[in-house]
């Protein structure tokens, strides 16, 4: 359980993420130092520290964190790096005792002429979401998870209200415990596309999209030697896109895709089928943000789209079909709550040994914070959440619950 949250997120997630005021912030980077540093503490009492369906066992967490980071611009280009190191410890299961880091940084940049672009990186380590379900047994030891992601984005302006846009980005995520190890995954993704933009109110796209997934062990062959066998997916998309700011209080971001997977090597499903995802962004008052998303895609793409403590499912031969709601009030200048809640419902067909399977699981999980902002670089706040999930496998249901409270204290 890490104090500050920086994972790689979907532009949807961030934007719920941005409204829960539940994870600590970098301070406001319109000043004339760009450069900061600060640090963070939280204390928290978890329920069901393995998300176990019985004989759950409660914990409680110390988390400290150092924060450091810089949005410098010079010239025409825009540099903004994020890092925390994180150091979580637990009152009687020590054996889960870890060390975490986010490390986030991207480049704008543009030229004199009508090429500009972006390009960002992600690198994170975390103790892993317990009873991940996908087929795995539930394991209570320490497992570390690792992600890294890098996004590029070259747009190129066009004679009229058009525009040229090449995308490509990879991802790598890896696990400690052996377990896991159906669930690591190398992916490349590219496209091509053109948008239309009339207005700065108004964003259409189409493009076409490649992404290669190669999981190095996917399939267990030999349960006696722990032997694996890869597996590699080939899918092509054709995305259409759009945002459209509907007035100074309302917007929507959506895409709709129409897209097939293919199996390339071992075993698994193909998948062919329409996916997409529409965010609902309204502030009815001044005081009020509330932002709504829904979500239908393979389990893959949609491990990569989480929100705050819910993780969703990360296989292949999976559909994750999502709604998720965030929503944060201004009490006053200096103090606000947030609150959320979201429900996933995944169908999977798995094959172990030769042997396929169908299943369905349902996750749900609620949340409610207050933070009071003490000073400009001083916050304090507090977050009780309930995870919960409903399965056709009895091993995969449980509840959980846990509260905390956190400082952060920030210098620029």
């Amino acid at each position: 359980m890490s104090v500050v949250l920086k994972r790689t997120l979907p532009p949807a997630a961030l934007g719920l993420l941005s409204l829960l005021g539940c994870s600590l912030t970098s301070p406001a980077l319109a000043d004339a130092n760009p450069y900061y540093v600060g640090t963070a503490l939280n204390l928290s009492h978890v329920s069901n520290i393995y998300r176990q369906n019985n004989n759950a066992n409660s914990d409680r967490v110390t988390s400290a964190s150092l924060l450091a980071g810089i949005d410098q611009t010079f010239g025409r280009q825009r540099l903004n790096l994020d890092a925390s190191l994180q150091a979580n410890r637990y009152q009687n299961n020590s054996e889960l005792n870890n060390r975490g880091y986010t490390l986030k940084g991207g480049l704008d940049w543009s030229t004199v002429e009508r090429l500009s672009g972006s390009i960002g990186v992600n690198n994170s380590q975390s103790l892993a979401t317990y009873n991940i379900g996908n087929g795995i047994t539930p394991i209570f030891k320490k497992n570390i998870e690792k992600n890294t992601a890098v996004d590029a984005v070259v747009r190129l302006g066009l004679v009229t209200q058009f525009s040229a846009e090449v995308t490509a980005g990879q991802r790598s995520r890896r696990f400690s415990a052996i377990e896991y190890a159906r669930l690591e995954v190398d992916q490349t993704r590219y496209s091509l596309g053109v948008v239309y933009s009339p207005n700065p109110d108004l964003r259409a796209g189409l493009a076409a999209r490649h992404t290669q997934d190669r999981f190095p062990r996917y399939t267990l062959v030999n349960p006696l030697n722990a032997e694996y066998q890869a597996g590699e997916f080939a899918r092509n998309d054709v995305d259409l896109t759009m945002r459209a700011v509907l007035s100074g209080a309302s917007a929507l971001d959506g895409r709709i895709s129409r897209g097939r997977s293919r199996v390339k090597l071992g075993a698994g499903n193909d998948f062919n089928g329409t996916t997409g995802q529409l965010t609902w962004t309204w502030q009815p008052t001044v005081r009020w943000n509330i932002a709504t998303t829904l979500s239908r895609d393979t389990g893959l793409e949609t491990s990569f789209f989480k929100v705050g403590s819910t993780t969703l499912n990360a296989d292949q031969n999976l559909v994750t079909t999502s709604t998720q709601l965030a929503l944060s009030y201004e009490l006053s200048a200096k103090v606000f709550v947030n609150a959320s809640a979201s429900s996933s419902r995944a169908s999977r067909l798995d094959e172990f040994l030769g042997q396929q399977a169908s299943s369905q699981d349902r996750d749900t999980a609620y949340s409610l914070g207050a933070r009071w902002l003490y000073s400009r670089g001083i916050q304090l706040g507090c977050q009780y959440t309930k995870n919960s999930r409903s399965s056709t496998i009895v091993q995969y249901v449980y509840d959980a619950n846990s509260f905390g409270c956190y400082g952060q204290v920030v210098l620029n």
